[in-house]
């Protein structure tokens, strides 16, 4: 919402209309766009097999090339994901054969890199401080029916915006693509052109030249948000990224008032989860916390953020480290410190393994930690979760939901994704016409579901 307004107001503001000289700019786009590239990859998926191509940029001279994570989303689970390939764009189109090294959440980054090393013109990003009216300039490439041609842009800072993500608006002149590196007027190379909402990563598909040169983006991020990452970055294996295990959100106006908190930047403990780290180290449900290792926390620019800011901070550490949460729990006694020692966040979706009944029209996965809590079952329950439902399907006409955990099938427990996949195999392999009964946990309650196998 907020991108929004200010998004509203700029395009109400007239913009500064400024240009370098054609020789400075002709020179800059013929500087930055060795460095630009083409990250294409493929998913093969229940709905069969779909390439994404979106833009890339080296930031290693061997073959690393930073992406967009909103072309990875974590939707899409890691074993989906095949065939990486860079393209070097050119009269001699070349594609190149990749590996990827993965997704960065701390900076909402990917990274890949040619499986053969390169001697590539590498970008070196700058922690450069701007103000409004600032002169910046943005190289990306068009779209595969384009012929990845790079262009470029010019415009202006037009605010500066605080947040979990810090974005820099720019006047309506816009930026190129998702993913392009943004660069002062002198070239230093300053930020990543954001996804945002109506924009798209991808360079293929139903995209156009046309479309992408009439709506271009207006936000980027600048580099101070990802730097840490460019020099720890993922190095092919999942990064192991640190847990509280306490999601925070921002305080109400009857909490604020009767703490005398009102206009404070602090943030309110939701929940803690059992055995967690935050349950472990004492932290309460409700506890206020206003310091963060023994400095005030971050505003944004919307009292809600400063939580989201302080889990952001917090996802940039690393598991055991510890840190000091000031918490303020009763109005008239004084602030306490909790040292907290951080643990690994516990495996997401979209690492565990599936397995996809195509008969039946479903997909089930290993059960994750965020599957039992969510469930408020125990953290051990044995069986499967409901990854996708093909629609029409046998299994969507029986009222099987994504998300259901299964437990048994056929009268028989289901302990893990192997014991389901044999279990499911062997029985339609004695019984082709039989209908499948699974005994599902839904929104903490259980339920029958019969599936008839197509006729």
């Amino acid at each position: 919402m907020k991108q929004f307004i200010l998004l509203l107001i700029s395009l109400l503001v007239p913009s500064l209309s400024w240009a370098l000289p054609p020789d400075e700019a002709q020179k800059m786009y013929d500087q930055i766009t060795p460095s630009l590239v083409a990250v294409q990859y493929t998913v093969d998926g229940e709905f069969g097999r779909r390439e994404l191509i979106g833009q890339g940029v080296v930031v290693g001279e061997e073959g690393t090339i930073i992406a967009s994570l909103a072309l990875f989303p974590t939707q899409i689970p890691d074993e989906q994901m095949k065939d990486f390939k860079i393209i070097i764009p050119g009269d001699e189109e070349k594609e190149l054969e990749a590996v990827f090294l993965g997704r960065d959440e701390r900076s909402d980054l990917a990274f890949l890199k040619t499986r053969e090393t390169q001697k590539w013109k590498a970008l070196k990003f700058v922690d450069e401080p701007l103000k409004v009216g600032d002169q910046v300039v943005s190289v990306g490439l068009l779209p595969k029916e384009a012929g990845y041609k790079a262009y470029y842009t010019q415009a202006r800072v037009a605010a500066l915006l605080r947040g979990p993500v810090p974005h820099v608006l720019t006047t309506n002149e816009g930026l190129a693509a998702v993913g392009s590196p943004v660069l002062t007027a002198d070239g230093k190379p300053i930020g990543l052109v954001a996804y945002q909402t109506g924009q798209s990563m991808l360079l293929n598909g139903n995209n156009s030249a046309l479309q992408m040169l009439n709506t271009p983006p207006r936000f980027f991020v600048p580099a101070r948000d990802f730097l840490a990452s460019l020099a720890d970055p993922p190095k092919g294996d999942p990064l192991r990224l640190p847990w509280l295990g306490a999601p925070l959100i921002g305080l109400t106006t009857e909490v604020a008032e009767y703490y005398m908190m009102k206009n404070a930047t602090a943030g309110q403990v939701g929940e803690v989860i059992p055995q967690s780290p935050a349950a472990k180290a004492g932290l309460k449900a409700g506890d206020k916390i206003i310091k963060f290792n023994g400095e005030n926390l971050e505003r944004g620019d919307e009292p809600d953020e400063t939580p989201r800011i302080l889990l952001r901070k917090i996802r940039r550490m690393k598991p055991g480290e510890k840190v000091v949460l000031t918490v303020l729990r009763e109005k008239d006694k004084p602030p306490t410190d909790i040292p907290v020692t951080l643990e690994e966040q516990p495996r997401q979706a979209n690492l565990a393994k599936r397995y996809y009944a195509e008969d039946l029209g479903l997909s089930v996965r290993d059960v994750v930690f965020a599957d039992t809590y969510a469930k408020r079952v125990a953290a051990d329950t044995k069986g499967v979760v409901v990854a996708f439902v093909r629609p029409a399907s046998s299994a969507a006409s029986a009222g099987l939901h994504m998300g259901d955990l299964v437990t048994e099938m056929n009268k028989m427990p289901v302990s893990d994704l192997e014991n389901f996949k044999k279990t499911y195999k062997d029985f339609r392999e004695k019984s082709p016409k039989e209908q499948v009964v699974l005994v599902v946990i839904r929104e903490q309650k259980t339920e029958v579901i019969k599936i008839e196998p197509p006729q």
